[in-house]
């Protein structure tokens, strides 16, 4: 009867377009669910460190700060741990009002590098102040009321370590210690680096060619043999050259004589699963319609460091992330600690 009022025929739609529209609702769904468990999860967790923002703050102090540091997964870019910070780690360090500085690594082994060379700088920088403390003491202590004034107006800032260091994924955990390890057991001296010994031997082959040419302007009258004798003596000093500069960098990055630890920061580890693969497409699709599920590990995680509870290092820490090595292509180092860095790090629980 209803059919007669309409200008047109009431049918009932198909069976495809059934499915069709059944399975956009239920996708569509999914999505909208897992929107509004992450809103929450978000706002329960920005609540529980609120208070940390509204502390109130000396006019000689600083806010709280945190080093980051973000590697690339194994056979993959740094693109997906740049994600997982902005989206999971991120919004409590801004609700906390924590202020952090990042260092990446783009390439495997530029964290351990980085690493390295900020506590060589650190145990530097211990180093010089004890010796101008030691030498302030052997001074007089002679010095005017108008000088002892000044000195008090004049405000200078602590020159400290950061609150805290938050390491993203196993990659990073490992690399992170590595470069711990290799900075407490390197020499204070400079040493060159890499490139500057790629720019010496590219030197001494240049030097070498000049002599070649040298040689053969001044050996007209000489004999060919003696000639080619030259020439290769003067390959094997060149190659021994070499040889002696890579030997001297291999002796700089471990050194029991020149073992010094300095003020650690305490650590802060962020689990990052980084699911691929095509046998792990379904857990894939699993987890992008559960993201709130990866919200509520980072983010705990993350408020731990902002609360600042901390505990003693200890070397069964060193397994942290191993659960994510199943998804790994390549094989991952263990990571090797001195007892004594042991010993003297912390960790955020």
């Amino acid at each position: 009867m209803a059919s007669k009022f309409l200008p047109f025929k009431f049918k009932l739609p198909s069976k495809k377009v059934l499915i069709f529209f059944g399975t956009c609702a239920g996708i569509a769904g999914l999505i909208y669910r897992d929107n509004i468990l992450s809103k929450e999860g978000k706002k329960r967790v920005e609540d529980k460190v609120a208070h940390i923002a509204l502390e109130p703050l000396d006019s000689h102090d600083f806010p709280p700060k945190v080093t980051v540091y973000l590697a690339p997964p194994l056979s993959d870019g740094i693109h997906k741990t740049r994600i997982h910070f902005r989206e999971y780690v991120k919004p409590i360090l801004v609700a906390s009002a924590f202020d952090y500085e990042i260092v990446e690594g783009t390439q495997p082994g530029q964290i351990r590098s980085k690493v390295r060379e900020a506590i060589r700088e650190r145990r530097r920088k211990e180093l010089n102040k004890s010796i101008q403390n030691d030498n302030k003491s052997n001074e007089s202590n002679e010095s005017n009321e108008s000088s002892e004034f000044t000195n008090e107006l004049q405000f200078k800032p602590p020159d400290k370590i950061n609150d805290g260091t938050i390491i993203i994924g196993r990659v990073g955990l490992v690399e992170y210690l590595q470069g711990l390890n290799d900075g407490c057991y390197a020499s204070l001296l400079d040493q060159p680096e890499t490139g500057q010994l790629e720019e010496s031997t590219s030197t001494v082959k240049l030097e070498e060619s000049t002599s070649t040419v040298k040689l053969e302007e001044s050996t007209t009258g000489k004999s060919e043999e003696s000639t080619k004798n030259d020439l290769e003596t003067s390959k094997v000093n060149n190659a021994n050259e070499d040889k002696s500069n890579t030997k001297s960098l291999q002796e700089f990055i471990k050194d029991e004589a020149n073992f010094s630890i300095p003020e650690l920061e305490p650590i802060g580890y962020v689990h990052f699963y980084n699911r691929i693969g095509w046998k792990y497409i379904p857990l894939r699709i699993y987890h992008a319609l559960n993201s709130y599920t990866n919200f509520d590990i980072a983010s705990n995680e993350t408020a731990k460091v902002v609360l600042g509870n901390k505990s003693k290092f200890t070397k069964e820490y060193l397994k942290l992330g191993k659960d994510e090595e199943k998804f790994f292509k390549e094989h991952l180092e263990e990571p090797n600690l001195d007892e004594r860095i042991v010993e003297k790090l912390t960790i955020f629980i």
